[in-house]
């Protein structure tokens, strides 16, 4: 039963993070200024195709995917030990075992791992590894908060705060404290390079020419056979 509400709250997380992760992306770090109302409401093959970039990490599903359940499944087993060894009820060991100890670390040493093994293919999997340690680190928290009331509602508000800012930075390939994780820059985009709203260089060199162009109205080929002070009536009309 537990297990089956992990993998639930993991999946819950891991849609509503990448929900995030497409409308920050388009509010501040995309370089379009106008979308279509099918973009900003129709979003479900987007998050789609985040959440599978993420388990693309390195080209490869296979073990994008099996890093980022592994990752998990690690956090979700360590947590039972807080549950084992302290009692029914918020305790220390019980947030002590809940507490983002493999994310921080892994995080904090990435840059050091990412200099040690420059070019290495599997720093590729740093991505779905911390990945899958922040929403196992939730999903496990949100389980036994919500069956066993054995953490600080506070507490557990600190873990979101700490962790999902960080995968959106992550996810959306964005520098975190001026280190990036990404080796090289992805095909997937979420906006194309021509901006739909913008106006389009050969409509804008129509317009262009348009105004140079002296207009021609209905009377321009028309000639003036008198002047102002003329009179134009004949002097048998009198």
């Amino acid at each position: 039963m537990e297990f089956f509400l992990f993998l639930l709250f993991l999946t819950f997380f891991g849609l509503v993070t990448a929900v995030f992760v497409y409308y920050v992306k388009i509010l501040f770090f995309s370089k379009k200024t106008n979308y279509r109302r099918e973009e900003l409401t129709d979003i479900r093959g987007d998050v789609f195709r985040i959440c599978l970039d993420v388990l693309e990490s390195g080209g490869n599903l296979i073990y994008g995917s099996g890093t980022f359940f592994g990752s998990a499944l690690l956090v979700w087993l360590w947590s039972l030990l807080g549950s084992v060894l302290g009692e029914k009820g918020p305790g220390p060991f019980e947030h002590i075992f809940h507490m983002p100890i493999f994310f921080l670390a892994l995080f904090f040493s990435f840059p050091f791992l990412k200099e040690a093994y420059r070019g290495e293919k599997y720093l590729a999997l740093v991505k779905p590894t911390l990945s899958g340690l922040a929403l196992g680190n939730l999903a496990a928290g949100a389980v036994h908060y919500g069956l066993d009331r054995d953490l600080f509602f506070l507490f557990y508000l600190l873990l979101l705060f700490v962790q999902i800012p960080v995968l959106v930075f992550l996810w959306n390939r964005e520098p975190i404290f001026g280190m990036s994780f990404e080796e090289s820059e992805s095909s997937y985009s979420y906006e194309s390079e021509d901006d739909w709203g913008a106006p389009s260089a050969t409509s804008g060199s129509v317009q262009e020419n348009g105004w140079e162009e002296e207009d021609e109205g209905p009377f321009t080929e028309e000639t003036d056979d008198f002047g102002l002070g003329d009179d134009p009536f004949r002097d048998d009309f009198k």
